[in-house]
């Protein structure tokens, strides 16, 4: 059975069970099996979606829990001089589960940020498609691979961070899941996951990175309504550091790496895009004109826990057209 850790305590997932023991599968069985596996990963990208449209689109500031961040007073100039970075923070219980055996009566911090790239959502788009990028806008994945495609659209993703500040290096294994909206929306989530191929070591000290979970996240990047040269940006992050950091340590390289961080990259990626190539055309890049359900736009990006790339599209193009918040 699949099972997901957090911190050595076990959640196991009875609807993520892709056991057969030793038997055999016809090739039949086998594509049988392997639509049932894409169709439960599906419905879980489809249940953190919603979960990060209330967070992002539907939940207030502090009347809810959530702390605005400022960008540090030393980088503000460089990072957020005008002031359109926002970011706010809220500590939450493990969003992947209901129920734990025993409780987890924890809580982590979950952070969701918004800005308005100088660009096009197209070029936005084609620039963090490209994971010869990232090292341009994220020095904080250093080490990454796909584990498995699990469909066009989605993926399980390991990741490894440097040290920051005190935590000493964490490695990541996440599900990726990428979609578009009729309205050009696109929808990037993640959700902290195990797999056979990348055990996780739970203890400081036992390998070169500790098991850290991106618990939740999502990505809405959209055009602006008022200006179709822009694109805005939201993130929605919740992680646990993992190795059984105490409750105040977590907070001090929370309060440390926040006010920094995601100004940093939000700068740095649109940065990246205006250096891009100055000659980019919009007709260089795909358009999603076909009758199939799934596009051929470029997608995927990277952040702190994951770094997942569909350079030549693959994303589900979704059927009806529900608009999400224009607000940021």
């Amino acid at each position: 059975m699949m099972e997901q850790q957090n911190g050595g305590i076990a959640f196991p997932n009875e609807d993520f069970d892709d056991t057969d023991g030793e038997i055999e599968l016809s090739p039949a069985a086998k594509r049988r099996k392997l639509k049932k596996r894409r169709d439960k990963y599906d419905r879980l990208a489809r249940e953190v979606e919603e979960w990060a449209e209330q967070l992002l689109f539907e939940e207030g500031g502090e009347e809810d829990g959530w702390k605005e961040i400022e960008c540090s007073k030393l980088l503000k100039k460089k990072f957020n001089s005008d002031g359109k970075i926002k970011c706010f923070v809220k500590w939450l219980p493990d969003s992947r589960m209901n129920k734990t055996d025993p409780p987890d009566e924890r809580e982590y911090p979950c952070m969701r940020c918004y800005t308005t790239i100088d660009a096009p959502l197209e070029h936005v788009c084609q620039y963090l498609s490209d994971e010869g990028h990232m090292k341009d806008y994220n020095d904080l994945v250093i080490k990454h691979r796909d584990l498995e495609e699990i469909s066009p659209h989605s993926k399980i993703c390991w990741g490894q961070c440097p040290q920051i500040l005190f935590i000493k290096p964490r490695d990541f294994v996440t599900f990726c899941h990428h979609r578009w909206k009729k309205d050009g929306t696109q929808i990037i989530v993640n959700q902290a996951v195990d797999h056979d191929d990348a055990p996780a070591i739970l203890e400081e000290g036992k390998s070169n990175a500790c098991r850290a979970y991106a618990l939740r996240g999502a990505n809405f990047l959209s055009k602006d309504p008022s200006n179709p040269d822009k694109t805005h940006f939201a993130i929605l992050a919740h992680g646990d550091p993992g190795g059984n950091l105490p409750t105040w340590a977590c907070k001090a390289a929370v309060n440390a790496v926040v006010p920094i961080e995601p100004f940093k990259l939000f700068h740095n990626i649109e940065k990246g895009i205006k250096n891009m190539n100055s000659g980019l055309k919009l007709s260089t890049i795909p358009s999603s004109t076909s009758s199939s359900e799934r596009s051929n736009k470029p997608g995927g990006l990277s952040q702190l826990g994951y770094a997942c790339f569909w350079p030549n599209g693959g994303g589900l193009k979704e059927e009806d057209d529900d608009v999400i918040s224009d607000e940021f």
